[in-house]
């Protein structure tokens, strides 16, 4: 990386407007490390994007792949000026030949969606596994759905997908967990095997993955089993329900638990029930009620 090259005068007049921008935590905040990329970061995270711009600029032009990596991101979502995603794709791919993880991602991405290029999700597939190969999880996820698809001008690779998404969850990556409970549970692509599913969803609902949570319960009321476990899936569902994005689900299959368990005791006080402070085991019944249907109205969210 040459970084040797004397700053030229404009650029001193923008780090000098940088430090006025930033004030005195300037001077905390890069102790360690003064140089450039630093300094366009603190503005970058301060929303002072139009002057992180040129600082990143100055930086990536001297070889610091992170700042050639986030330069791209401000061109490619249109931060501090217009979207550019010629210039997103230019720097990605500087940063790229470094090998760093986050630009082989990003240019996967930019594929996919056909930002700037050609849609592919060859080219983007062949992306993520550069990122993928080198430990990055969320591209190891994406190689696998991009795989297991097989859209456009990728062919459907069933057993390298599941591959990539067991390589992704082994090493503790949620939605390639819950992806892989979809996949099992769903019959997409991928034999129906709901004892995997299960496996798969309670991983990752263990590790307080909302939308994990309310699958594995869901799962457990259709999969017939000699026992359910009835304190534990209304904790699931107590925990998912406080997640703006799964409130709804939660209710849902709530609903259908309570239709089947009358020992949840769930219609007191019309509210969500509490946790039984000790286990909860009871034989398993066939569901009575849907649990992709609506909640009855004797069923309301609980307070938060």
């Amino acid at each position: 990386m040459n970084t040797s090259a004397p700053p030229r005068p404009l650029f001193l007049i923008l780090l000098a407007t940088a430090v006025l921008a930033l004030g005195v935590t300037l001077f905390r905040e890069l102790a360690a490390d003064p140089s450039a990329y630093r300094i366009a970061l603190a503005l970058e995270k301060r929303g002072l994007y139009k002057l992180a711009r040129p600082v990143y600029l100055h930086a990536a032009r001297h070889g610091d792949g992170r700042a050639q990596v986030n330069l791209g991101a401000l061109y490619q979502d249109g931060r501090g000026g217009r979207t550019d995603y010629q210039a997103a794709l230019h720097w990605y791919g500087q940063a790229a030949r470094q090998e760093l993880p986050l630009a082989n991602y990003n240019l996967g991405v930019m594929h996919l969606e056909g930002q700037g290029t050609p849609a592919s999700h060859k080219r983007a597939a062949e992306f993520f596994l550069r990122a993928a190969l080198k430990g990055d999880l969320i591209s190891a996820y994406n190689l696998g759905q991009t795989l297991l698809e097989g859209q456009g001008d990728q062919p459907r690779d069933t057993e390298g997908g599941l591959r990539w998404l067991r390589f992704a969850a082994d090493r503790g990556d949620l939605l390639a967990m819950f992806a892989l409970g979809q996949r099992f549970e769903e019959d997409k692509h991928v034999p129906a095997a709901p004892a995997e599913a299960i496996r798969w969803y309670g991983l990752a609902a263990s590790r307080g993955y909302p939308d994990a949570q309310v699958a594995l319960v869901r799962m457990r009321l259709k999969q017939q089993g000699s026992q359910f476990d009835l304190s534990d899936s209304l904790g699931l569902l107590d925990q998912a329900r406080r997640s703006p994005g799964q409130a709804q689900a939660a209710q849902n299959v709530l609903a259908s638990l309570c239709a089947t368990y009358p020992e949840a005791d769930c219609r007191a006080n019309g509210r969500f029930p509490a946790r039984p402070d000790t286990p909860l085991r009871v034989a398993w019944r066939p569901p009575t009620r849907d649990a992709y249907a609506g909640p009855t109205g004797a069923l309301e969210p609980a307070e938060p």
